[in-house]
C-alpha cells in the first residue's frame, strides 16, 4: 500500500517534482559555496553544542589525547624583555622564555625523530632578545616544523616566513565563539592545520587546489570543503576532578619542569620520539569552543586532525541522501501540503502531521553531528522559507481573483 501511495504521488506530480529537483540542485550547490566561507554559519556553534550535550549524557566522553600528540605548555616558561613603542622604551614585556624554545629545538634537530612540530609562538616584529638569531636561524633550518602568524602582524625576521601559517578564525556579530574554521585563506595562504597535513601528507603546494575563484577546491583531485565547522575531539585539560569526584591529570608537560629539567632522568629526545609536539601557552591563550575554553594550539590541532581523518572531502553518499531529502520536502513545500499527504492510510497521516521541517532537520543534523559529519540547515531552511511565502502568495492571490470573479459573475438582485 505504501508503494502504491507513493508511485500514485509521484505521477500526479510530476511537473512539482522536476522544479524540485532544481530547488534541491541550487541548495546542494549554495550550501557547499557558503561552507567554504571563513565565517561560522547561523546556527553552527548551537547544532555543535547541543550534540556535544547529548554525547555527555549518554556517557560519551571526548576522545583521549592519541599517544602520537606531545602536548608541552609554556604558560610558566617567561621571560622580560624590552619594549618599545616608536622608538621609545615603555617598559618590559612578558614573553615566552626563547633560550628554552632554543634549547629544546637543538635536542629535537639533532636527534630528528620526531613527527612534527607545532611551536604555537608568535616571533612578532619589534620583540627581540639576544638569543633570536641562533633562535630563528634553528627554525629556519629544521624540517616539519611551523609556527602561526596572524593578519595584521610582522614577523621578526624573513627567515621565518617559510616556516609561518595562518592562526586566524573569524566571528561574526552573532557568533563569537570558533565554530567554524578555514583551511585556505584567500585561495593562497595556508593555515597551521593545512600547512601540517600537506607536509605529513608530502603534498604540493598547500593539498588543497581552489578552482574558479574559489567556487570549487580539490584535494589530490577529490572534491573538497575549504571550510568546515570545527570538530573538537581532543581537548587540553589541566588537572581537575571529574563528574565522579576523581582527580583527572594534566594531559600536557611544562616545557622546562617536566621536559628540560627532567633530561638527565628521562632524555628529551626519547620523550619526543615519533610525536607531534604541540608547544604553546594553554593558560592565556585561550578562546571559546562548544566544548568550553581552549587554548589556540588545540583549536589549530583539532583542525588538523580533521584533514587527516578526511573530514574536508565531501561525502558522496551523505549528499546523495539529503539531495531525496531535500527534493521531498521541496515538493511539499512547492504544493503548499503537509507530509501526511504522502499517505493515503489514515494511521500513517496521523503520525506525519507530527514530523515539521524543522524537526526533520534538527534529526539529520544529529544523525550527521553523531557520525562526525556537518549539517547545517540555514540554507535549505531559508530557501524554503522563501518558498512557503511565495506559495501562500500565490494562493492568496488566486483565492481573492476568484472570489472577485464569483462577485462580478453574481446574479444581481431585482433583475
Amino acid at each position: 500500500m505504501l508503494l502504491e501511495s507513493l508511485r500514485g504521488w509521484i505521477k500526479s506530480n510530476r511537473k512539482t517534482l522536476r522544479v524540485s529537483l532544481l530547488v534541491s540542485l541550487a541548495i546542494t550547490l549554495f550550501s557547499y559555496v557558503v561552507a567554504n566561507s571563513a565565517y561560522p554559519m547561523a546556527g553552527e556553534y548551537a547544532a555543535q553544542k547541543e550534540i556535544s550535550d547529548f554525547k555527555k549524557f549518554f556517557g560519551q566522553q571526548m576522545d583521549n589525547v592519541p599517544d602520537s600528540l606531545l602536548f608541552i605548555n609554556v604558560c610558566y616558561d617567561k621571560q622580560l624583555t624590552p619594549f618599545e613603542e616608536q622608538g621609545m622604551p615603555v617598559g618590559d614585556l612578558v614573553i615566552t622564555d626563547r633560550e628554552k624554545l632554543l634549547q629544546l629545538l637543538t635536542i629535537a634537530k639533532e636527534a630528528d625523530n620526531y613527527r612534527y612540530i607545532f611551536m604555537d609562538v608568535l616571533f612578532e616584529q619589534g620583540i627581540e632578545t639576544p638569543t633570536d638569531s641562533a633562535l630563528f636561524q634553528t627554525i629556519a633550518s629544521m624540517d616539519r616544523l611551523v609556527i602561526p602568524i596572524h593578519q595584521g602582524v610582522t614577523l621578526a625576521d624573513s627567515r621565518l616566513t617559510a616556516k609561518a601559517a595562518n592562526a586566524d578564525y573569524l566571528t561574526t556579530w552573532k557568533q563569537l565563539t570558533c565554530a567554524h574554521i578555514q583551511f585556505l585563506h584567500g585561495d593562497t595562504i595556508p593555515s597551521v592545520a593545512l600547512k601540517m597535513y600537506a607536509d605529513r601528507n608530502h603534498l604540493e603546494g598547500f593539498g588543497i587546489t581552489p578552482h574558479l575563484g574559489g567556487l570549487w577546491y580539490t584535494d589530490n583531485g577529490r572534491l573538497c570543503q575549504n571550510g568546515a565547522t570545527l570538530f573538537v575531539d581532543v581537548t587540553i585539560t589541566g588537572s581537575l576532578f571529574n563528574e565522579e569526584g576523581q582527580m583527572r591529570e594534566r594531559n600536557y608537560i611544562y616545557l622546562g619542569a617536566d621536559l628540560l629539567d627532567l633530561d638527565s632522568i628521562i632524555p628529551v629526545k626519547e620523550q619526543i620520539e615519533d610525536k607531534i609536539l604541540v608547544i604553546g601557552d594553554f593558560k592565556s591563550d585561550v578562546h571559546s569552543t562548544y566544548v568550553g575554553a581552549q587554548p589556540g594550539s588545540a583549536i589549530c590541532i583539532n583542525a588538523f586532525l580533521m584533514l587527516m581523518k578526511g573530514k574536508h572531502l565531501v561525502n558522496w553518499l551523505a549528499v546523495l541522501l539529503l539531495f531525496i531529502v531535500y527534493t521531498t520536502v521541496g515538493t511539499f513545500y512547492l504544493r503548499g501540503t503537509s507530509f501526511q499527504a504522502l499517505f493515503a492510510h489514515p494511521w500513517l497521516g496521523v503520525l506525519m502531521s507530527f514530523l515539521s521541517t524543522a524537526t526533520l532537520f534538527l534529526v539529520i543534523a544529529i544523525i550527521a553531528y553523531w557520525n562526525g559529519i556537518a549539517f547545517n540547515m540555514w540554507v535549505p531552511t531559508t530557501i524554503y522559507s522563501f518558498i512557503d511565502t511565495y506559495v501562500q502568495k500565490r494562493n492568496l492571490y488566486k483565492k481573492k481573483k476568484n472570489e472577485k470573479n464569483l462577485v462580478h459573475h453574481a446574479p444581481k438582485s431585482g433583475a
